[in-house]
């Protein structure tokens, strides 16, 4: 009996000093983490997280990483009996299925279960310092995860392969790892347990000023390769739990000094300063040791309304992820190809204008196509993607591009020759143009919702558009060669040749000789 009592206290004495960081993005869907001391301090060695959500939930998700592609991602669904949870551990890619992560080396603790409609997976995970595309400092000050679920009837299986549907609602945030350090390495979970019943359930509660908020939970398999089966329900116990107060709970209230009165107050005291102090009290509310890109409704971005309802639900972010990558498209791949092969191909009066139209109809929609794709990236912490960064480099330089052409196109009026302005314009435009195409093929890769057909599709009508672009350019220049006015000399001014305006394609009048410059 002692052994029994000194391993119980010597339990309870460890995890007492336990720092649990923890955060609440949707109601009653919470992340927690502990890092122990000997963790905290190499960087390497076990962490301890907990996720729970309500079983109106299909599935839930925690993963280490700023974005869902390279993230080491946790999932939690119900187990096909309903009764317990599966644990599958998988590695995130893109915006497709996450797949398994046999790799993982994750335990299902003390606490872990389904109860009162609450699932609950408290885990030890002892190689999640790195993994497979990415890795985590669990010495420094915090770290990026990211999670998500999606609602719905319970998935109910035992496989960790399990498909799984599109998540409805995802966020990121940023865990304070100052708050998550302290403990010894042991389950942080139990201290707050409350004693349910014989050796094989358990509770699956919470620590919260002082008040317990738990759920018992049975203790049966959670998953399989990759998750080992959950707690016994013997710690720190070795043998049972107790199960009653030794001579059964205090039934009056006790009298003498200091206490007086008759019997045990049942109300809230109303003068102050005791007015209102329950109401001020937070210590129970879900308060997030990290900032959040959430609201408590579960939709991304804190806003539920933005670009006409349900933005950032699984259907609104699909549409406007296609209406970015449509869009951009229409841009790159075929309406600066136009302009720039009408300019090169076509000659009659107005030409420019219609080359110009071209261009500037072009620019709009990118401008349109950058918008939505920044605020994306912005929220999505996927500034630092390829396709982003190229993204924003074409924004830039697409701004000078019209000033380029303004000037080309006085200079060339002035001079009846290109100039610097002239080149700059031209091979501005070219690269754009070729830049814009392959940022187009990175973005269906960033997606990763994309199939092999559509990129192939992608693929094709944007070499026929960049090969004809590409010929136009050809063209353009043989023609020129073969149009050029005689050499400039003092005997014969290049003006002498053509006594009509100076022209670029503007169109050929009658009777005269155009000179092509592009």
């Amino acid at each position: 009996m002692i052994a029994y009592v000194a391993a119980a206290l010597l339990g309870l004495g460890s995890t007492a000093y336990a720092s649990i960081a923890k955060t609440c993005p949707s109601t009653n869907v919470c992340y927690s983490l502990n890092i122990p001391d000997t963790t905290a301090s190499s960087g390497s060695g076990d962490i301890y997280f907990q996720l729970s959500a309500p079983t109106t939930y299909s599935w839930v998700s925690l993963g280490q990483g700023s974005r869902m592609a390279g993230s080491n991602m946790f999932v939690l669904y119900t187990n096909k009996a309903g009764t317990n949870v599966t644990l599958s551990p998988r590695l995130g890619a893109g915006h497709a299925e996450p797949n398994y992560n046999s790799a993982a080396k994750v335990t299902l603790l003390d606490g872990t279960g389904v109860s009162n409609g609450i699932m609950t997976a408290n885990v030890k995970c002892s190689n999640c310092q790195s993994w497979s595309g990415g890795s985590m400092d669990f010495t420094s000050s915090s770290g990026s995860w990211i999670y998500a679920g999606q609602s719905g009837s319970p998935l109910n299986s035992d496989d960790t392969s399990a498909s799984i549907s599109q998540h409805g609602s995802q966020g990121s945030f940023s865990f304070d790892f100052s708050k998550a350090k302290g403990g010894s390495d042991l389950n942080p979970f139990t201290a707050a347990s409350a004693t349910a019943g014989s050796s094989g359930s358990g509770s699956a509660a919470t620590s919260c000023g002082g008040q317990s908020t738990g759920t018992a939970a049975s203790q049966t398999t959670a998953g399989s390769s990759g998750s080992s089966t959950a707690g016994s329900g013997n710690y720190p116990w070795t043998s049972g739990r107790p199960t009653d107060w030794q001579g059964g709970r205090p039934t009056n209230y006790p009298g003498g000094f200091p206490f007086s009165g008759s019997s045990w107050p049942t109300s809230q005291p109303t003068n102050a300063p005791w007015a209102d102090k329950r109401a001020a009290d937070t210590s129970c509310t879900d308060r997030s040791s990290s900032s959040s890109s959430t609201s408590s409704n579960g939709a991304l971005f804190g806003s539920t309304n933005g670009f006409g309802g349900g933005f950032f639900n699984f259907q609104g972010r699909t549409r406007v992820l296609l209406a970015h990558g449509v869009i951009a498209a229409l841009a790159f791949v075929v309406l600066f190809p136009l302009g720039a092969i009408s300019i090169r191909v076509l000659s009659f009066p107005g030409l420019i204008w219609l080359h110009a139209a071209f261009q500037v109809l072009a620019y709009v929609l990118y401008i349109i196509a950058f918008g939505i794709g920044i605020y994306m990236a912005t929220n999505l912490q996927m500034l630092d993607a390829a396709h982003v960064i190229i993204g924003i480099a074409l924004f830039v330089l697409l701004f000078f591009q019209p000033v380029l052409g303004i000037l080309h196109h006085k200079m060339f009026k002035k001079y009846s020759r290109r100039t610097a302005w002239s080149y700059g314009h031209i091979w501005l435009g070219r690269i754009v143009i070729s830049l814009g195409i392959v940022n187009g093929g990175l973005g269906l890769q960033l997606a990763g919702n994309t199939t092999n057909g559509q990129r192939i599709a992608y693929a094709v009508i944007a070499a026929i558009f960049w090969l004809a672009y590409v010929a136009a350019i050809v063209y353009g220049e043989l023609k020129r060669k073969r149009n050029a006015p005689p050499p400039y000399s003092k005997e014969m001014p290049l003006r002498s040749i053509d006594s009509s305006p100076n022209r670029e394609y503007y169109g050929k009048p009658s009777g005269t000789r155009a000179y092509p410059s592009v």
